[in-house]
C-alpha cells in the first residue's frame, strides 16, 4: 500500500509538469511583462546595484584574453547523502589555432574548447577531483576526456527497478575512471570514431565489515572493485545551432563498448542510445528541449557498470547511484529554458524512466516519474555558458540537488 506520502508526492510531480506546460505554452510579450514586473519593477535601482557588485565580483574571478577565457569559480553544495560540500572549480575556454571572432558558420567544426575541473570535498569525508576536456581541431577532429578519482559513500540496492526503503548495503567505493572518445568529422553533421572506458575500483562493504553477509557480497560481480577496459565504435548526427546552450536542432549518439577478458576483471558489452532535439519558443531564449535515452548492458556487468536511473544529468531526482540498476534502462525527458533577468535563467523540467532486466511488454509498467527546477547563471552570455544549480524529485520519493556547469543535454 502506498499511502498518503506517495500521493503527495505523485501531486507535486504533476503540479510541476503542469507548470512547464504552462510556461512552455505562454507567449513571449506575456513572460517579458511578468518577469519585468516581478523583477525589475520601475525603481531599477537596487536590482542594477545589485548587478553591478555581482559583475565587479565575476571581473575578480574572470580573466579573459584574445583567445581564451579562465574561470575561478568557489562552489559550495549541500545534500543529506554528502552534507555539506565545499570546493573550487577552474574552468579554461579557449580556440585551437583560431580566432574566436570567427563566426562557426564560416567552419562547421571550430568550436570553442574547453577544460574543467572541479575539487570538491564534503564535511562526512568524501572528496573528489574530476578533469573534463573537449578539444575541436580545425582538421576536423574532435576529442573528449573526462577523467575522475573520487571517494564516495554509497547504499547498494538489489537490482531492479522497486528499491526497498531499508534493504540496502553500506559501501565506501574509492574509484579511479578515464573515460573519452575521438572522433572524426565526415560531413557538416556527421562524425564517427572510437569511444574508451577504464575503470579501476576499490569497494569497501560496511556489512562485511560488521560479519554480516550483506546485500552487496561475493555474489554480485564487482562487490570488491577490480577493474574494468573497455572500447568501440561511436558515431554522432548533430546539426545543433549551439553546443553550450542549443536553441535548434538536434543531436544523436550511438555508442558501444567491449570490454574483454583480457584487459577487464569482468566480460561484458554496452549499447547506449542517446537523441536530443531543441525547438526556439521565443526571442527570450526561451527553449524547449527533449531527450530520449537509452542503454542496454549483456554478459557478466559488475554493479558499477550496470545502466541506472538517476545522476546530474540523466535522471535527476535520485541522488543515491546505485539505487536503481539492471541490464536495461530507458528514460524520456523535457526541460523549459528561459532567461529570467541579467545573467539568471532558470529550468523546469520533467520526465519518465525506468530499468528493466529483458526487453518485453512490461516496460512500460512502474515507470518513475521526475520533475524539478534549476537556476542557471551565466558565465559567458554570448556562448551560453552557465553554472547551474538544479533541484529533482520523483514520485517514490527520492530527491537530489545538484550544482555543475553546463546544462544536463
Amino acid at each position: 500500500m502506498k499511502g498518503k506520502g506517495y500521493s503527495a508526492i505523485q501531486r507535486k510531480v504533476f503540479i510541476l509538469l503542469l507548470l512547464v506546460f504552462v510556461l512552455s505554452t505562454t507567449s513571449h510579450g506575456q513572460t517579458d511583462i511578468v518577469l519585468d514586473s516581478l523583477v525589475i519593477g520601475q525603481d531599477t535601482g537596487f536590482v542594477q546595484k545589485v548587478a553591478i557588485l555581482a559583475e565587479s565580483a565575476l571581473d575578480l574571478l574572470t580573466f579573459e584574453e584574445e583567445n581564451y577565457t579562465f574561470f575561478l569559480l568557489p562552489v559550495a553544495a549541500y545534500e543529506e547523502r554528502t552534507k555539506l560540500q565545499l570546493g573550487v572549480m577552474p574552468i579554461w575556454r579557449f580556440y585551437l589555432g583560431k580566432d574566436k571572432s570567427v563566426e562557426q558558420s564560416e567552419h562547421n567544426y571550430f568550436r570553442p574548447s574547453n577544460i574543467s575541473l572541479n575539487f570538491i570535498f564534503s564535511t562526512n569525508g568524501m572528496y573528489g577531483l574530476d578533469i573534463s576536456s573537449d578539444f575541436y581541431f580545425r582538421n576536423n577532429w574532435y576529442l573528449q576526456n573526462k577523467w575522475k578519482y573520487q571517494r564516495i559513500f554509497a547504499k547498494y540496492y538489489p537490482v531492479g527497478n522497486n528499491a526497498i526503503k531499508d534493504s540496502y548495503s553500506e559501501v565506501e567505493i574509492k574509484k579511479i575512471e578515464f573515460l573519452g572518445k575521438a572522433m572524426k568529422g565526415f560531413s557538416k553533421e556527421i562524425f564517427v570514431g572510437l569511444n574508451y572506458d577504464l575503470g579501476i575500483y576499490d569497494v569497501a562493504n560496511e556489512d562485511v565489515k560488521n560479519g554480516d553477509i550483506g546485500i552487496l557480497n561475493s555474489y554480485i560481480p564487482g562487490y570488491d572493485g577490480q577493474r574494468v577496459i573497455g572500447m568501440g565504435p561511436t558515431a554522432t548526427f548533430d546539426n545543433r545551432n549551439n553546443i553550450v546552450y542549443p536553441s535548434a536542432g538536434s543531436f544523436v549518439n550511438v555508442a558501444y563498448l567491449w570490454y574483454p577478458d583480457k584487459l577487464s576483471n569482468f566480460t561484458f558489452s554496452s549499447l547506449t542510445f542517446d537523441a536530443r532535439h531543441f525547438i526556439k519558443l521565443g526571442a527570450r531564449e526561451q527553449v524547449l528541449a527533449t531527450q530520449l535515452y537509452l542503454k542496454s548492458a549483456t554478459g557478466n556487468i559488475p554493479f558499477y557498470r550496470l545502466p541506472v536511473l538517476g545522476g546530474s544529468n540523466l535522471f535527476r531526482g535520485i541522488s543515491q547511484p546505485y539505487k536503481y540498476m539492471d541490464n536495461n534502462s530507458m528514460y524520456l525527458q523535457a526541460a523549459y529554458r528561459s532567461h529570467l533577468w541579467w545573467r539568471l535563467g532558470y529550468e523546469l523540467f520533467t520526465g519518465t524512466g525506468k530499468v528493466f532486466h529483458q526487453w518485453d511488454s512490461s516496460i512500460l509498467n512502474n515507470l518513475h516519474l521526475m520533475g524539478g527546477l534549476g537556476l542557471r547563471f551565466k558565465l559567458l552570455e554570448k556562448e551560453g555558458l552557465s553554472v547551474r544549480l538544479d533541484y529533482g524529485m520523483t514520485s517514490t520519493g527520492d530527491n537530489g540537488v545538484y550544482f555543475t556547469l553546463g546544462e544536463a543535454f
